[in-house]
């Protein structure tokens, strides 16, 4: 089952791609953190300061605490890095404009040819494969090849291509 792709980034997916890196780094976890667990310290250093002892009100601020927790602290962070990537990051790199790439899945290697050149890559050197939101990341030394799930028809076709390069490796 060899299968070629031929697409064009676009800014929405590389910027994607800058925020799964800025992640996968680490230099923020600590930022992560604190934002984390803020809002939950806040409420509760609150109930306990002004000696709040009735049950519907703890509860309340315990709920709110689990909701920041499990929902709100992930749609902060997600918006903080996403504008930190447009205001900082993407300034830096003055990209102008996407090339097209060409990328062929062959029986033994991957096959990617850029205006800057062409490499082949084997299976075996492929490290991880990583499913972002809208493409999946393949990360080989020396570079990542990123590949958008609209290149895909039909989720069935995404499943056994995946399942092929998986066999490969």
């Amino acid at each position: 089952m060899e299968k070629t792709f031929c697409f064009t980034l676009r800014e929405e997916e590389y910027r994607e791609y800058l925020v799964y890196e800025i992640i996968r780094s680490g230099k923020m976890r600590g930022s992560r953190w604190f934002l984390l667990t803020s809002v939950p310290a806040l409420l509760v250093t609150g109930v306990l300061v002004l000696k709040i002892q009735h049950m519907f009100f703890i509860t309340s601020v315990l709920a709110l605490a689990v909701l920041w927790i499990l929902y709100g602290a992930k749609a902060v962070w997600g918006n903080y890095l996403n504008r930190k990537v447009r205001r900082y990051y993407w300034p830096k790199l003055k990209v102008r404009e996407f090339a097209e790439i060409r990328c062929r899945f062959q029986e033994k290697t991957v096959l990617v040819e850029e205006p800057s050149g062409k490499r082949e890559v084997p299976y075996s050197q492929i490290r991880t494969m990583i499913p972002l939101k809208n493409m999946f990341a393949f990360y080989y030394p020396g570079g990542t090849l990123l590949l958008p799930y609209r290149e895909f028809e039909k989720e069935e076709d995404m499943k056994a291509f995946l399942t092929w390069v998986l066999s490969r490796r």
